[in-house]
Parts: C-alpha cells; structure tokens; sequence
C-alpha cells in the first residue's frame, strides 16, 4: 500500500473519531484529535506528488523532506489552532498564531522552490 494512502486513512479515521467525539460525546478531546488528523491529510497529499516522493531515492533527500514536511504542518497546525480559537471558542488570542502561520507558509514556499527548482 502506497504511503499517502496510508497517511489519508489514518487522517480520516482521526477525523471521524474527532467528529464523534466533539458531537456524540460533547468532549472537547475532539478539538484536539483535529490537529493529527490535519498533519496526516498534509502528509498524504505532499507523498501524492510525485516530485515530493522522489526525494527518497536522492542522497540528501530525507532531510529536505523532513524540512518541507515539518513547515507544511506547522502552517495546518497554526492555522487550525487559530481556527479553534477565534471561532470555536471565540477567543481572539487565535489572532497571534498568524504569525507562526505566515512565517511558516513562507519558509515552507522558499524551500519548495529551491528543491523543486
């Protein structure tokens, strides 16, 4: 089985146990369980892109994956945190995690073009 399927199963598992548990059981765990399953649905898209998983097979290829998958999951995870905050809980702390958000989106553009270029 081909890793972003993998990756894709493993994140809608997490989102229907996160549905569930937010809905069914009215446990706020369900916000949290939301995160992984973002990280997952990232991961399976970028191994979905055949450039992105070619980098195994090049010598120094695993560290640049490893660098352009951690930005593109901290860009997810920063903005479903702000998501949660400003409006599941309508808290406009949320507001501050732009920042990690636009710094990580960046970095994560930047390092995709000097791989992929």
């Amino acid at each position: 089985m081909k890793l972003n399927i993998i990756f894709l199963l493993i994140g809608l598992v997490l989102t229907v146990v996160s549905k569930m548990m937010q809905f069914v059981f009215k446990s706020k765990i369900g916000d949290i369980i939301v995160i992984p399953a973002a990280i997952f649905f990232v991961l399976a898209i970028l191994f979905s892109i055949s450039k992105y998983s070619d980098l195994l097979k090049q010598e120094n290829g695993i560290y640049q994956m490893v660098i352009i998958a951690f930005f593109a999951c901290l860009a997810v995870v920063s903005f479903q945190v702000m998501m949660i905050l400003l409006i599941g809980h309508h808290n406009k702390i949320g507001w501050v995690l732009i920042i990690p958000f636009v710094i990580s989106v960046g970095i994560f553009i930047k390092k995709w073009i000097s791989t992929f270029s």
